[in-house]
């Protein structure tokens, strides 16, 4: 098997896989051999913990919120692996999942240590989140849809950064400029002379405290497609 599927340093080798059994698994070439998980449930095939407790009401202890974090991380990679396999519906689904685990910790933890770290890790499972839904209308060719998710995750994100203790560079934060590039390459490139036509009106209607009209030529200038 790892004869006709050789490892390639730095390039992400994953597939879908029909098991004996039937239902479909995820393989990884990794450089000592090949990982599987589940495409669907837990990962590793094994009992979901968040599953198991997500109506829990008491406490989180510090063991517990750290085994969350580390059962969160198989998904995250796990959606990882889908993304390179463009199958976005997956990526969003394990996410979704992976949010209601760090609100949880967040809603339920002892720590301060562990929901400021379970806060941080919302911005990273938000950002997975916004560039698999992008990706996905993208596919569709629905180039529109993908910048206006891509609008609404930012403003998001945002959020999730002043709540992680980052709001004061939150528009600078890597992950916010990440996601506005990848919104970027969806706008479609004006005749130069057109834009700056465009501009220049904006410009003569904020001079002029027509901020109905700025509004209005701003959305044009960012969603015209």
């Amino acid at each position: 098997m790892l004869s006709e599927w050789p490892h390639q340093p730095g390039k992400v080798l994953a597939r879908a896989v029909a098991s004996e059994d039937g239902p479909e698994r995820l393989q990884v070439r990794v450089e000592l051999g090949i990982l599987q998980m589940e495409v669907t449930g837990h990962p590793e095939g094994a009992a979901a913990i968040y599953e198991s407790m997500r109506e829990r009401s008491q406490s989180l202890d510090e063991d517990m919120c750290l085994a969350l974090q580390r059962e969160a991380a198989l998904y995250a990679y796990r959606a990882f692996v889908l993304s390179v396999l463009d199958r976005h519906a997956g990526v969003v689904s394990d996410m979704t999942r992976n949010l209601e685990v760090m609100s949880m910790i967040v809603r339920l933890g002892q720590s301060e240590q562990d929901r400021m770290r379970a806060r941080s890790m919302m911005v990273q499972f938000l950002m997975i989140q916004a560039r698999s839904r992008a990706a996905f209308a993208a596919s569709r060719g629905d180039f529109g849809l993908a910048r206006r998710s891509l609008d609404s995750d930012i403003d998001e994100i945002i959020r999730a950064l002043g709540e992680a203790g980052r709001g004061s560079d939150a528009d600078d934060a890597p992950e916010v400029q990440l996601l506005k590039g990848m919104r970027d390459m969806f706008v479609p490139r004006l005749p130069s002379s057109q834009r700056q036509e465009m501009e220049q009106r904006l410009d003569d209607a904020i001079h002029m405290e027509n901020y109905e009209l700025a509004a209005i030529l701003r959305n044009e200038l960012r969603q015209l497609f």
